[in-house]
C-alpha cells in the first residue's frame, strides 16, 4: 500500500508471521490477528488471521449408492453390500474421513440387529478395532474396507468393524486417512449383515454419516 507519504510492502499485518523448517517438518504460521476471518465484498476477499488452504480449492467426496437395500434376510445366511467411496482434496495436504451411525438397524417397533462383536469372544471387534468375522453364526451388522488409505487391520478381508452410533455417543470411527496433496483416492466399504432364527420380522433401518475433512 502506499500514498504520497507512505509505502508499506509486506505481506501479513500480524505480531509474527512466517515459515520455518527442518529436515522432518516446514510450518508457516501467523500469530495475533485480532479479527480472524474471511472478509469479502465485491471484486475482494481477504483472508485474515490464518493460512485458508482449502479456500479455492476443489476438494470433492462422494459415496455411492445413497441407499442400500439388504432385501429379504435369511438366517445364517449373511450378505454383503458395497459402497464406493471417492475423494479429491486439490492442493490441500491431506484429508480425513470418519463414519458412524445414528443407531443399529431398528425397526419402528423397537426391534433392533445388533452391531455385530465379530467371532472371536476373547477378541471381539469394536467400533476402533476390527477382528474376524467369518462365520454363519455369528450376528449383526458391521462393515470391511478396501484401498490404498484404509486402516492396515482392514489388510485381512475377513476383518470387521461394527459401526460406531451416535445414540451411544460414540465417537465416529477414521476409515480413510492421507497427508498427501492433489490426490484421487477410492475406497471400498463392504456392509455384511447375518441374522439369527429369533430375529424379528420387520423393516429395518439406520443411518450411516460419512465425515470428510480437509487438510491434517
Amino acid at each position: 500500500m502506499s500514498s504520497q507519504n507512505f509505502k508499506i510492502q509486506g505481506g501479513n499485518f500480524n505480531m509474527t508471521s512466517g515459515e520455518k523448517s527442518s529436515t522432518n517438518f516446514k510450518l508457516s504460521d501467523v500469530v495475533g490477528q485480532t479479527a480472524a476471518g474471511i472478509f469479502a465484498s465485491k471484486g475482494y476477499i481477504i483472508q485474515a488471521g490464518f493460512l485458508n488452504g482449502a479456500a479455492g480449492e476443489v476438494f470433492s467426496f462422494t459415496v455411492l449408492p445413497p441407499v442400500i437395500d439388504f432385501g429379504t434376510l435369511f438366517p445364517n445366511m449373511p450378505i454383503e453390500k458395497t459402497l464406493t467411496i471417492k475423494i479429491e482434496n486439490g492442493n490441500v495436504p491431506g484429508y480425513l474421513v470418519k463414519v458412524s451411525e445414528n443407531q443399529p438397524l431398528s425397526t419402528s417397533v423397537g426391534s433392533e440387529i445388533p452391531d455385530t462383536a465379530c467371532d472371536k469372544a476373547e477378541k471381539p471387534c469394536t467400533p476402533s478395532q476390527a477382528s474376524e468375522w467369518i462365520k454363519n453364526t455369528t450376528y449383526g451388522f458391521g462393515y470391511q474396507m478396501s484401498g490404498i488409505t484404509v486402516p492396515a487391520e482392514f489388510a485381512n478381508k475377513n476383518y470387521f468393524r461394527p459401526f460406531p452410533a451416535t445414540r451411544r455417543n460414540e465417537q465416529a470411527a477414521l476409515i480413510m486417512q492421507s497427508k498427501a496433496r492433489k490426490v484421487k483416492d477410492e475406497a471400498t466399504m463392504t456392509l455384511k449383515l447375518n441374522i439369527s432364527k429369533e430375529q424379528p420380522v420387520g423393516v429395518y433401518k439406520n443411518v450411516i454419516s460419512f465425515t470428510a475433512i480437509a487438510g491434517i
